[in-house]
């Protein structure tokens, strides 16, 4: 009940904050910020409650568009949560009654920082659990000891992300119901995640999954030996590490793949039609490989029009590589491509998809992604196109 009053509150101080703030084109990054502080100030003044301060502050801040302003407001607002935490008596249960007001103030202005960085970041889309840590502590660089630099970013972290529970920055792995190994047919696994509120993705074709795989609704019935991915996406969107299971059924029939994309008669490939492609040539390294890369994509079926191919299996898809980082210390490296395209009886035929493929994560140092020849995937007609 005390969670239900904390996010009723939250949601409506960012309902006023929504209502309250009008744009004004051409205002400059300072006028931004006082226009933005000007409301806060306002609104604080009816509160007593750390909390419902640092989610109106929040909501605020998330309206301005402008990094400058934006950081500007935050500065601003960290006089605000001082008269705050002096009106509580204490922000820091531990640590206050040993700081200054100044050094509460400071304390303040570095924690709203951290909410500066993860607004950023996810504004950005960021999913990345370790690129989300690495901006928190870099704008938590300051001499403050390393004991006092974690615990301000996970106090900040929780608050900036509202009515959650545990570190915001940290989203538990997910568990599987059934440990891997041989199972038999009709085996159910049930997954889930101590973090509260998380939502898991999952896939079974290899790539690893993203918050455009599947959704895990309820229990994944495993009929054929099965390779299944999973992650866990948190309230901030920070994402868990992926946990991988093998589950073997024996004696179970290789799954049969179609081999034929067949176009109607009337000679139009309805959009949405699915393409499978498969990935030939060298194999491509997260370590060596880079943006823009040529990659080397053909078609995993053909395509016919009754009796007539109208293109062969083997038959070249333009793709491109959009993402390849390396593994660094424990993250693991990370391959990212696109499906554009692909020529049918002389006709471009547009395609949309494209996989995602991490590397393990480990203590002693993150592995590379690789994606070797052979691996498929799926892309689908972005467009209603006449092949005939």
């Amino acid at each position: 009940m005390k969670t239900l009053s904390v996010f009723v509150l939250f949601t409506t101080f960012t309902a006023v904050s929504l209502s309250q703030i009008t744009a004004a084109p051409g205002l400059s990054p300072a006028g931004q910020a006082q226009q933005a502080f000007a409301v806060a100030q306002g609104q604080s003044m009816m509160m007593t409650n750390q909390a419902q301060l640092q989610g109106m502050i929040a909501s605020q801040a998330a309206m301005l568009t402008s990094v400058q302003a934006r950081s500007m407001f935050l500065g601003m607002a960290a006089s605000l949560q001082a008269r705050v935490a002096m009106n509580q008596g204490s922000m820091f249960s531990a640590q206050a009654a040993a700081l200054s007001a100044m050094q509460r103030s400071l304390a303040l202005q570095k924690q709203l920082q951290v909410q500066s960085a993860i607004l950023s970041m996810r504004a950005r889309g960021i999913e990345n659990a370790s690129a989300m840590q690495g901006a928190v502590q870099f704008a938590l660089l300051d001499p403050v000891k390393l004991s006092q630099r974690t615990a301000m970013l996970h106090s900040a972290a929780a608050q900036a992300s509202g009515p959650t529970f545990g570190n915001s920055l940290v989203v538990e792995k997910p568990v599987f119901s059934v440990a891997p190994g041989n199972v038999p047919p009709g085996t159910k696994i049930s997954i889930r995640s101590e973090t509260h509120y998380a939502t898991l993705y999952y896939t079974t074709n290899g790539w690893t999954p993203t918050t455009e795989s599947a959704k895990y609704t309820g229990p994944i019935t495993i009929n054929s030996s099965t390779h299944l991915e999973v992650i866990a996406v948190g309230p901030n969107f920070v994402r868990s590490v992926v946990e991988r299971a093998d589950y073997q059924v024996p004696n179970s029939p290789a799954p049969v793949l179609d081999s034929t994309v067949v176009v109607k008669e009337d000679g139009m490939l309805r959009a949405g039609t699915p393409v499978r492609v498969a990935f030939a040539g060298k194999e491509i390294d997260s370590e060596s490989a880079a943006v823009g890369d040529e990659i080397t994509v053909l078609l995993d079926e053909e395509v016919k029009l009754g009796d007539t191919v109208l293109a062969p299996k083997g038959a070249p898809v333009s793709a491109v590589l959009t993402f390849a980082d390396p593994a660094h210390g424990p993250a693991p490296g990370d391959l990212v491509f696109e499906i554009h395209s692909i020529e049918l009886a002389g006709k471009r035929v547009p395609l949309f998809g494209g996989e995602t493929l991490e590397g393990t994560k480990g203590v002693l140092g993150g592995k590379n992604a690789r994606i070797k020849s052979g691996m498929t995937a799926m892309a689908f007609v972005a467009a209603d196109t006449l092949v005939k």
